[in-house]
């Protein structure tokens, strides 16, 4: 993950186990703004049916309950383990669509995201810099809970910013 925003020149720097839920913090490069990111990972986290859709599960433990911030993310990686090799895939995901949707009472805490939200989570990298450039649909993306694309228990209150 650090490589892959090194790549697109994103400043970040990784945590080394000094924030018990935060691996990465990026910044924009004049200081203004921050992002922080929890990176979960799988071998194969896709899954062709979970409560009625095709999508990508991880594990993402009992810290993810409630955890509903506008710059605290997931960066969630699928492996994609094969014979040939590893063939990695990243969904970006706001802390509020996981933390709404993990339940205190689930046995295993596990954030479920349906292949639905593929266009608005997969390799969206370009939203990291958009969150630390202030952009406006960036934010709205990240406190906002699409209906039509994500699964959803029960009734919540709007994020907190």
């Amino acid at each position: 993950m650090a490589y892959g925003l090194a790549l697109r020149q994103i400043h970040a720097s990784l945590t080394i186990g000094n924030a018990p839920t935060v691996d990465i913090v990026v910044a924009a490069a004049d200081g203004q703004k921050s992002l922080s990111l929890q990176v979960k990972t799988s071998r194969n986290a896709y899954r062709g049916n979970r409560y009625g859709r095709a999508g990508h599960e991880w594990d993402v433990g009992a810290s993810a309950v409630d955890k509903c911030y506008e710059g605290f993310w997931y960066a969630l990686v699928d492996l994609r383990q094969s014979i040939s090799g590893w063939n990695p895939e990243v969904f970006f995901v706001p802390s509020w669509w996981v933390g709404k949707f993990v339940k205190q009472n689930f046995s295993r805490k596990v954030y479920f995201l349906p292949s639905s939200a593929d266009d608005i989570s997969k390799e969206k990298w370009d939203y990291v810099a958009g969150y630390l450039g202030g952009d406006k649909g960036v934010v709205t993306w990240a406190t906002t809970w699409n209906e039509d694309k994500l699964v959803k228990w029960g009734k919540d209150s709007p994020p907190a910013v």
